[in-house]
């Protein structure tokens, strides 16, 4: 059995790049014990090989496990790529967003043009291997995906994976809210949009959405959505790695999401960083997969 065309195929990706077993390994199956293929109405391709269980980081790329996370990008590459072939629609499920680069590489294979990135996420992503705090891949994947990288990675396909101009970064927090935070955004690229979740807040997300999906719609043939789930206000959803204060509530995530989720553009979707281990009676992932199913039926 394949799934039709257009129709949404869920792919998890049970990736942990702190290589040490932490519980968004364990998200996808978390999701779907909380009925998220039935809420969309999705067809389950199962579980991409991306289980990364060396915690050791790697001296020459400052990396943890890197060896491993080149083979679950390029696992979870090869699964992609033909899913996309077959005229699915995927929703990759992490994980943690470590699961972007192998994403981004299948969609370049599958449409060998530029393409772009809608990136959601409480964090830039933007460390390297010498100034991360963790060496955990997920403090660095958006860099990599631009071109700021090992080998091995950042070349997955003809770098970049996404060119920076062709990326919107949107909800992370306030350079001001914290010196790490001003750190790592003073190493996004001058030509990488991005808007902070105070000021999405105060512009209003519907007209951000908006806005944010006309923004590469003369430039690129198709792009990705990426939600990282802390994005949201600690308060809002705190099962996730790394909460934060003054992020996104529920409704202001819907309303800019709403846009783009009906692009034409829309290649698939991603979310990560939900961990179950902060979700003892799994309330909070009965949360997103309500969220999940209102937004992709048009109900938001």
């Amino acid at each position: 059995m394949i799934p039709a065309a257009g129709q949404w195929t869920l792919v998890g990706a049970p990736l942990d790049s702190s290589g040490a077993g932490r519980g968004e390994r364990n998200a996808p199956g978390a999701l779907r014990a909380a009925g998220l293929v039935e809420a969309l109405r999705a067809w389950d391709a199962g579980d991409a090989d991306t289980v990364l269980s060396d915690a050791t980081r790697d001296p020459e790329t400052g990396l943890i496990g890197f060896s491993g996370l080149v083979r679950a990008s390029q696992a979870l590459r090869t699964m992609l790529r033909a899913l996309l072939s077959s005229g699915a629609r995927p929703l990759v499920v992490g994980g943690d967003c470590t699961i972007l680069l192998g994403t981004l590489a299948a969609v370049r294979d599958h449409r060998e043009s530029r393409i772009g990135l809608w990136f959601l996420d409480g964090h830039a992503d933007f460390y390297n291997g010498s100034t991360s705090p963790t060496g955990e891949g997920a403090d660095m994947e958006l860099a990599i995906a631009t071109g700021h990288g090992p080998a091995g990675l950042v070349d997955l396909v003809e770098p970049p994976l996404v060119a920076a101009r062709e990326v919107v970064l949107l909800g992370h927090r306030r350079p001001e809210d914290n010196p790490d935070i001003a750190e790592e955004l003073s190493f996004l690229p001058a030509d990488l949009f991005h808007l902070d979740a105070t000021a999405i807040t105060e512009l209003g997300a519907a007209r951000v959405g908006q806005e944010t999906e006309g923004r590469l719609a003369s430039a690129v043939e198709l792009a990705w959505l990426h939600l990282d789930l802390d994005v949201l206000d600690a308060k809002a959803l705190p099962a996730v790695t790394y909460p934060q204060p003054r992020g996104l509530d529920w409704h202001d995530l819907s309303a800019l999401m709403a846009p783009l989720l009906a692009s034409p553009l829309l290649a698939g979707a991603s979310v990560t960083d939900y961990n179950p281990d902060r979700d003892p009676d799994k309330r909070h992932a009965r949360r997103i997969v309500g969220f999940l199913a209102d937004l992709f039926a048009g109900r938001s």
